[in-house]
């Protein structure tokens, strides 16, 4: 037991050596000449067998900062730089991308839809100084009442804006007139059966039917 602790001595001694070899040069000294054999022993090997050469006084000196014995010592193990990774570049194909589609949308939402006009008419003027125009229009795929009027004043009530038939005894309401002048026609109609354009003043009494007080009405011409 005696031989393995004085190894153990040994081999803490070489250990201790090897710390400081980052910091100033160290001369190695050859093993006893039985620790060979004293090995062989322990390991229960023949001790006949060529023992490993030894180099005599050997000096090593430290290495560069960067190298395997840096300051923490022999046996630290010295992290790899990581490969440089894109993920900055892939980043910014997609923030161009993701632009290139926002300007994509931008230009589309300012371009003014392609519209077709069907039927036109000079609103005529009832008493008062009104005036207006009433044109159909297609927009993509839908129709769409157009109506322009000026000098229309709604007193107490509000202005409404109606299609009606020849007859005059079916009417439809569009609704209240909008800033935008512009209405959707109920899909379900003819337009040219309803083909006259009418605005009126209506109370706000909650009647949902025509006042009778018409102050612009037209007929479209297809």
């Amino acid at each position: 037991m005696s031989d393995h602790h004085e190894i153990d001595d040994e081999l803490a001694e070489l250990r201790a050596l090897g710390r400081r070899a980052g910091s100033e040069p160290v001369g190695w000294e050859a093993p006893p000449a039985d620790l060979w054999a004293r090995i062989a022993a322990e390991a229960g090997v023949d001790a006949g067998v060529d023992q490993p050469s030894h180099a005599d006084d050997r000096t090593v000196e430290p290495e560069d900062d960067d190298g395997p014995l840096a300051t923490g010592g022999p046996g630290t193990v010295v992290p790899l730089r990581p490969a440089r990774r894109q993920p900055l570049f892939l980043a910014a194909a997609a923030a161009l991308v993701l632009l290139a589609g926002v300007a994509a949308v931008a230009l589309m939402s300012d371009r003014e839809p392609e519209q077709t006009v069907l039927a036109s008419s000079e609103l005529d003027l009832l008493p008062g100084d009104a005036e207006g125009r009433a044109e159909l229009v297609e927009v993509d795929g839908r129709l769409r009442l157009k109506v322009d009027l000026e000098g229309v004043d709604a007193d107490d009530g509000f202005l409404e804006v109606w299609v009606i038939d020849p007859d005059v005894t079916q009417l439809i309401s569009l609704g209240p007139v909008r800033d935008d002048g512009t209405y959707d026609l109920p899909a379900t109609i003819d337009p040219e059966a309803f083909p006259i354009v009418d605005v009126s003043i209506e109370p706000l009494d909650g009647d949902p039917t025509h006042s009778g007080n018409s102050v612009l009405r037209g007929q479209l011409s297809f």
